[in-house]
């Protein structure tokens, strides 16, 4: 039976996942200044932002399974502890694998609080997975958004450490918060199932191959935005509200584009995302104007908070009800392999083959993937 959530429980979640990201939004909006600060070179910065995603990847795979057996609540607050811990590393940093510890150490959270997370708001409504896992992006989002603002404004004002201190001591503030929780009962365990046998549903791959569109696309972004809009003659302040401003749409969008996805069709919200991505993810090769690059990454959020709700919605419909959490787990894991998979190559690109050509290739891979993905879900 179900948890039936309070309202101070959902307010409670909703706000310890949008802390969990603010950490994220913050190093890779500094990625440029830590570069000049420590001479990294530019090839170093796929090797940090792509780090999170590797030790997310092997988070999501190793420890989605105890959220659907009832330790949902033990992951957050696990999670939330090793983000923190995870920052206060990151802010006395002084090179380039002391900046991939702590952010491996981000990565390696998110993969422990983010399944947690959702198995708890499919338990509370079972029958929106569109909308409620929109949310949930959507307070995720929230957080990476304040981010990058946090970030600029502290490092211009303190250094580079204080944007680090001040997220971690928000992180450690919130794990008393985070235990007053109710968290789903475990289900009783009929048969004992690999993880990979969710892949024999066509629906868990759709989601898992749209899903993967979002995060390559993202992954590859990341790596290099900061240096770009640097290269541009951007300031650092423009850097991060480039990102809070990307991020806009997403908040705002992504649980109403979830509830669409329940109502009509995940494979219809998801095509509309797509119409978005593919061309905004072309103009980061093409364009030299900061505020025009700023505008593409606007439309490629929108195409985002289309594609994510819709993916998970898709995953959580092919899942088994004692599997929600590992189904969710598997498409963060795809998710984030398929980031690290772009995002550590995207410097060394950057510098030799140039923008034009990598964000061309990866627009056109991630269109041939969703038509694969569209397939999928509407074969079945």
């Amino acid at each position: 039976m179900s948890v039936v959530p309070r309202r101070t429980d959902q307010v409670i979640l909703h706000l310890a996942v949008a802390a969990n990201t603010i950490g994220l939004g913050v190093i890779i909006a500094l990625l440029a200044d830590l570069q000049d600060a420590y001479d990294l070179p530019t090839a170093g910065l796929g090797l940090i932002a792509g780090s999170a995603f590797v030790t997310a990847f092997i988070g999501y795979v190793w420890l989605s399974r105890y959220a659907d057996r009832g330790h949902a609540k033990t992951m957050l607050i696990a999670g939330t502890l090793i983000g923190s811990l995870a920052l206060v590393m990151a802010a006395f940093a002084t090179g380039l694998w002391s900046l991939v510890l702590a952010r491996s150490m981000l990565g390696f959270a998110e993969g422990a609080f983010v399944p947690a997370a959702r198995r708890v708001v499919l338990d509370w409504a079972p029958s929106r997975p569109g909308e409620v896992l929109g949310r949930i992006m959507a307070a995720s989002v929230a957080g990476f958004a304040l981010g990058p603002v946090i970030g600029a404004v502290l490092a211009a004002r303190f250094g580079l450490r204080v944007p680090f201190l001040v997220p971690a001591a928000i992180l450690l503030a919130a794990v008393p918060v985070v235990t007053r929780l109710q968290a789903p009962k475990p289900l009783p365990i009929v048969e004992e199932r690999s993880f990979l046998s969710l892949l024999g549903n066509p629906l868990v791959v759709a989601g898992v191959v749209i899903g993967a569109i979002e995060f390559a696309t993202l992954g590859s972004f990341d790596a290099v935005w900061a240096r770009l809009l640097s290269d541009l003659d951007a300031s650092t302040v423009f850097i991060g509200v480039s990102f809070t401003a990307m991020a806009v749409p997403l908040v705002l969008f992504a649980a109403r584009l979830g509830r669409l996805v329940d109502r009509k069709s995940p494979v219809l919200v998801a095509s509309f995302g797509m119409l978005a991505v593919a061309p905004a993810v072309v103009s980061y090769g093409l364009l030299t104007v900061p505020v025009a690059l700023a505008a593409a990454g606007i439309l490629h959020a929108m195409g985002s908070a289309a594609l994510s709700p819709a993916a998970a919605a898709l995953v959580a419909q092919g899942s088994p009800s004692d599997m929600l959490a590992r189904g969710q787990g598997l498409l963060e894991a795809v998710g984030f392999l398929a980031a690290a998979t772009t995002a550590l190559p995207t410097g060394w690109a950057y510098e030799t083959i140039g923008r034009a050509t990598w964000f061309s290739g990866l627009s056109a891979v991630s269109v041939a993937l969703f038509v694969i993905g569209w397939w999928l879900a509407r074969r079945r």
